[in-house]
């Protein structure tokens, strides 16, 4: 049988005719195409550091379903090491006996060097991993006050809870000052950190363009003329670098560090990393050594180089993220404990809680001479730690049949509200008389 002639604008498959527009093109699979087909249509990445924020993203995406999330577990159990040293710090700084009146010793070079120094390293951790992520994408001041709305909420559950906690079994630690802030705990600085992070992610949408306005040269001598403002100044007592930096603006400080390092300088090797980590070590040491100096001549002080924001403090935690997140794995129970880490400060440096458990349950005092010491200090941390992870995950439960089934949605009918409004006085709808015109 004679085929019939088929029209130019259809096409024979499978005995049956389409429409050619609806048959597509054969595909031509060099290499160029493939580059750009496993890249989703985007250009193939082209610096190592493109190619490596391509491929965890990559990776993320493929283990979401097999692992439950994405993220990191390296990342997260720096995390949880990063809020247990902030707990350590607590247990000193915060403790009912000071740490400077107990004799010297290997011990109280411990509290101080190791727990109370480490708390400053956890800050710095902790800061640095949500810095270094924000990196990776634009930030909207929509997003950064969505963050906040969403953080807020959790602060005033805890703050709630406490309170009526402790108005109704330990009504002698609360005062009418914390009982005021509890129900405004962002507003009133309950917890310094809350306050001064969610200060950073208002500001956060415009500090990240006006860095990347200014270009490598001129971001790479802003984070110079930082360092050598408070950074080296940080190693001198009562200089610029020690009265300047506190709440937000440390966070400034560091976030310039952080955005300069990973936009523009080239990605520190596993030896240059354990350098710097060093570097910073050997200046505690030293401090130390000069702290010992002074004790045995009758000056008892704390160890000056472990305060906030000092240079060798940001090197060693700046560095162990560095480290940590060249190590990718996943584990579901590591990052479903990293969740609630933010609540073991929040429940842990409540006013009230700072003095029950510091001051009147876990007395250093009475601990320091109880044999095994720093050991029976580290369990009881580990318990107060483990303990509050448990409280939060009931804390999570509770959210997630309630508020969280659609987290967030206030927030956007609020946004939308304002925006509404903003729109209409920008644009008032024009009068008839003026129509008639």
């Amino acid at each position: 049988m004679q085929r019939a002639n088929i029209p130019s604008t259809f096409l024979l498959r499978g005995g049956y005719l389409f429409p050619a527009a609806v048959i597509p093109a054969p595909y031509n699979f060099t290499r160029e195409n493939k580059v750009r087909g496993e890249n989703h249509g985007r250009e193939h990445p082209k610096s190592e550091r493109q190619w490596r924020t391509h491929q965890t993203r990559r990776t993320g995406t493929l283990q979401k379903f097999k692992w439950g999330g994405c993220r990191n577990s390296s990342i997260e159990l720096l995390r949880i090491i990063a809020m247990f040293m902030i707990l350590m710090h607590h247990f000193i700084v915060h403790n009912g006996y000071d740490v400077l009146k107990l004799p010297l010793g290997p011990e109280r070079i411990f509290f101080q060097l190791v727990m109370q120094g480490g708390g400053k390293v956890g800050v710095v951790i902790f800061f640095s991993i949500s810095a270094w992520f924000f990196l990776d994408r634009e930030q909207t001041v929509k997003s950064n006050l969505k963050r906040v709305w969403i953080m807020e909420r959790e602060l005033l559950f805890w703050s709630l809870i406490l309170l009526a906690f402790y108005l109704i079994f330990d009504r002698a630690d609360l005062g009418m000052k914390l009982m005021v802030k509890s129900v405004m705990p962002l507003s009133m600085g309950l917890w310094w950190y809350a306050t001064a992070y969610a200060i950073f992610l208002a500001l956060l949408p415009f500090l990240s363009k006006g860095l990347k306005a200014l270009g490598r040269e001129y971001h790479l001598a802003l984070a110079a003329m930082v360092l050598v403002i408070w950074g080296l100044t940080s190693f001198i007592p009562k200089t610029l670098g020690n009265s300047t930096l506190t709440g937000v603006f440390g966070f400034v400080y560091l976030f310039i560090l952080i955005s300069a390092y990973k936009w523009y300088m080239k990605p520190f090797t596993t030896k240059q990393t354990w350098l710097m980590i060093g570097f910073g070590l050997s200046f505690f040491l030293l401090y130390t050594c000069v702290s010992i100096s002074l004790s045995l001549l009758g000056h008892n002080i704390g160890i000056f180089i472990v305060g906030d924001w000092k240079l060798p403090v940001i090197m060693v935690g700046f560095g162990m993220f560095l480290l940590f997140d060249r190590v990718t794995f996943h584990s579901r129970i590591i990052n479903r404990i990293a969740q609630s880490a933010f609540a073991v400060y929040l429940i842990t440096d409540y006013a009230a809680s700072k003095k029950l458990l510091w001051a009147r349950l876990f007395n250093l005092k009475n601990l320091y001479q109880q044999p095994l010491a720093i050991l029976q200090i580290f369990g009881i941390l580990l318990a107060i730690y483990a303990a509050c992870t448990l409280l939060d995950f009931v804390r999570q439960a509770l959210f997630a049949i309630t508020i969280d089934r659609r987290r967030g949605h206030w927030f956007e009918l609020l946004w939308d509200r304002v925006s509404k409004l903003k729109r209409s006085r920008l644009n008032p709808p024009l009068d008839d008389s003026a129509n008639t015109r």
